[in-house]
């Protein structure tokens, strides 16, 4: 006691003494009195001194590749787009050391000591999910040429933590053995039909088959050998960071070498000890395991609680650099939120447990239907939201810009949030509206001062420190001749897009967080059902107006009075 009494007093006398003169940072999200609701986020931080895998997959692959009519069993131009993608990811993200695809599923890893964004794993993951959709949208025409996107490709994602190089190598190649079965069964059924078997036949045939078997029947009956095949097909394509030495020459005429990375793909076994050996280089001594089971036990799940509301929110990764790279119009570019609601359109389409989201800037709030029957998997959720977002951003591109080229790939970070009840679900999208109001119009009087000429962008800066909203007002008013009340409501108020009258149909309720159900509802020119009937509006939705208006938006809460209705909240 009477130590820790006089470590107690020593900081008191050192207060004294050296008074601090060091400020606290405060957010540079808006402030109000609906901030409160920023206690329901988490960090959601992964343990250090862990290797960070971030394995993506595309949801429904099958049905992608038929609906782009890929070849099969293997299409080269789909797999050189992926490496292409894999290599766009690791060239952004420069603590990326390996990445592995095949297929539809991408891995990701990040080294044990990595501490990027702190090592919070949902923004790792969602950032590096969107980018690699936007990537594969953006760089389709280089190997498909004029060939269309018929529709984006939607990624799930999940983040694993391994505590030693064991694991790490297990899993990797656990995943490249799923890719020699997979690959091995494609090309026995696509060979038994290209003989004339019907899709049905070639199914029975295999079915039950082992891989000795496959084997067999591809040799027997298609006179194939499975071991010519190319190796990119039957490993997996696997892109390595590695360290190059670059003579650089300086403005006074000496050269210096400077060490730089660069991306390389390779077609190796990871079930071997060379890779691991003599390619990529592992501290702990490592061995082939066959039994890797054990690994599911490594994945970082986010269980979301049930009848809760859901929030996924979605922000654009380093969109300043992006909007002056592209040129957007200042303070506010009509083709940039136009794309935004594009992009947030399609997932409501997509998606129908999300009966509301919100858009300004470069974010939008996407709201899941707090008694959806959804699997509520945190990562999952948020991961092909914003995959969507990001591809659908990407996609819609030309149209909305026309000439403007998109020089790169965007990016958009997630996180998924949980609100109680109705109160602090309306007090969460207050909160962003009014964060909307307060940056629209501190962006609309500074970028005013700044395209008058009569003040550079840091005495515009300096003119609107510390004024509140009155002095904003005032200079509008006073030096430009505008009322920030006439503004825009698109501006001012941001974007809702709701469902028209989702309590009248039992279809957002009753299904399930289903992609291919959305899709196919959506080819059957469905659109206009009444789970997909979105509406757009620019209006206030802080007061009561708007909610006693549409009263099926937060609905009543659900009660179980009897057995049945315990039955009925199952199904």
């Amino acid at each position: 006691m009477a130590y820790i009494l006089r470590k107690i007093l020593h900081r008191r006398l050192l207060e004294i003494s050296f008074p601090r003169t060091f400020q606290i940072t405060l957010s540079k999200m808006a402030k109000s009195k609906f901030e409160y609701v920023r206690s329901f986020e988490t960090e959601d931080k992964l343990d250090p001194r862990h290797w960070i895998v971030v394995a993506l997959q595309c949801r429904n692959y099958d049905r992608f590749s038929e609906g782009q009519n890929l070849k099969r069993p293997n299409d080269l131009r789909f797999i050189q787009l992926v490496e292409a993608s894999i290599k766009a990811v690791m060239e952004d993200f420069k603590e990326l050391v390996l990445g592995y695809g095949f297929a539809g599923e991408f891995n990701f890893v990040f080294p044990k000591s990595t501490t990027l964004y702190k090592r919070r794993g949902p923004k790792l993951l969602t950032n590096l999910c969107s980018l690699m959709a936007s990537s594969l949208v953006h760089k389709w025409p280089n190997y498909f040429g004029s060939e269309p996107l018929c529709f984006p490709p939607v990624i799930e994602g999940t983040v694993h933590l391994f505590p030693d190089d064991q694991a790490l190598r297990d899993y990797m190649t656990q995943r490249q053995l799923a890719c020699h079965y997979c690959n091995l069964y494609n090309t026995v059924f696509w060979a038994l039909v290209l003989q004339g078997h019907t899709l049905e036949d070639a199914a029975d045939v295999l079915k039950g088959t082992r891989e000795s078997e496959q084997n067999e029947i591809l040799f027997s009956k298609c006179n194939m050998n499975y071991n010519k095949e190319d190796d990119v097909f039957k490993k997996g394509s696997i892109a390595m960071r590695t360290w190059k030495q670059a003579t650089v020459s300086g403005p006074d005429g000496l050269t210096t070498h400077r060490n730089h990375s660069c991306i390389i793909n390779m077609y190796k076994d990871f079930s071997k000890d060379h890779f691991w050996k003599e390619e990529f280089l592992l501290e702990q001594p490592t061995k082939a395991n066959a039994k890797t089971s054990y690994l599911k036990a490594f994945e970082k799940k986010i269980a979301l609680l049930p009848h809760t509301w859901i929030v996924v929110r979605i922000d654009g990764k380093g969109f300043h650099k992006f909007s002056e790279r592209h040129k957007f119009a200042k303070p506010n570019d009509d083709r940039s939120i136009e794309l935004m609601n594009k992009a947030a359109l399609k997932v409501m389409q997509h998606f129908p447990d999300v009966v509301l989201s919100y858009g300004q800037s470069d974010e939008y709030s996407f709201v899941i239907n707090r008694y959806s029957k959804m699997e509520r998997h945190g990562n999952k959720i948020m991961s092909s939201i914003v995959s969507l977002f990001a591809a659908m951003y990407v996609y819609n591109w030309n149209n909305v810009f026309e000439n403007v080229t998109l020089e790169y790939s965007p990016a958009f970070d997630a996180r998924v949030v949980l609100y109680p009840n109705n109160s602090c679900l309306r007090d969460y999208l207050s909160w962003r509206q009014a964060d909307c109001h307060i940056n629209n119009m501190y962006n609309t009087c500074f970028w005013m001062l700044v395209q008058s000429g009569n003040y550079s962008r840091r005495e515009a800066e300096e003119k609107l420190r510390g004024t509140v909203s009155k002095d904003k007002r005032a200079i509008l008013l006073n030096e430009f001749k505008r009322d920030y009340d006439a503004e825009d409501a698109l501006y001012r108020k941001g974007t809702i897009l709701f469902r028209h009258d989702c309590a009248s149909s039992t279809t957002s309720l009753k299904t399930t967080f289903n992609l291919s159900y959305a899709c196919d509802e959506l080819k059957k020119g469905n659109s206009s059902n009444e789970a997909y009937s979105v509406v757009k509006e620019h209006t206030d939705i802080i007061g009561d107006q708007f909610w006693t208006e549409r009263p099926w938006l937060l609905g009543t809460e659900q009660c179980a009075k009897t057995v049945d209705d315990l039955d009925n909240f199952s199904q």
